[in-house]
């Protein structure tokens, strides 16, 4: 004799919530960095923010004579750069360069990478349990933040010392450190 069990299942298709869900996860974006039009501090005395110098330490800073004299060669469009020869200059400076480049937001993010990984994830799982996910966006947020600014003292940043000019006048060769303006303006937006 032969018998036969069927198990007859029906569920509720739950792919337009679960789409839906992603979408709007989809459309949070987490930034770290400085907003652009974040002044320094007023008896600074500065004409750039804290975004511009970060940008200008990221990327290296030229000679006042060599920018004068390339700058209207490169916007007529006379002189070009080979986006690989700007990636490279980036990424390791040039003896032609005052102040070697000193990166601090990319490069700690990747050191990180794992750990805002992890948090990541915890935003997804939140969001498909149908829960709101802001909170954890903003604990990935404050992780990049606190990453970045770790990263002014953190060995693993590789950073040249200060010049002997520069750490006479400062007091100390390690760069960027002096006041901590740089760093605390290091923040995070969710959006």
């Amino acid at each position: 004799m032969f018998s036969a069990f069927s198990k007859v299942t029906t569920g509720i298709d739950k792919t337009g919530e679960l789409s839906k869900i992603l979408d709007a996860l989809a459309k949070k974006q987490v930034y770290v960095g400085i907003p652009e039009g974040s002044e320094r501090p007023e008896d600074d005395g500065q004409p750039i923010t804290n975004a511009q110098l970060l940008y200008a330490h990221t990327h290296g800073i030229r000679q006042k004579v060599m920018r004068d004299e390339m700058n209207p060669k490169v916007e007529s469009g006379e002189m070009t750069y080979s986006k690989a020869y700007q990636m490279w200059i980036q990424a390791n400076g040039s003896p032609l360069w005052r102040s070697p480049p000193r990166p601090v937001i990319e490069p700690a993010i990747e050191h990180h990478k794992e750990a805002i990984a992890k948090q990541l994830r915890k935003v997804s799982e939140v969001a498909l349990d149908g829960r709101d996910p802001e909170a954890e966006l903003h604990k990935a947020g404050l992780m990049g933040q606190n990453f970045a600014r770790d990263w002014f003292t953190n060995p693993a940043n590789g950073w040249p010392p200060n010049s002997p000019i520069t750490e006479e006048r400062k007091g100390s060769d390690k760069p960027l450190i002096d006041t901590g303006e740089l760093r605390k303006a290091i923040t995070y937006v969710v959006k």
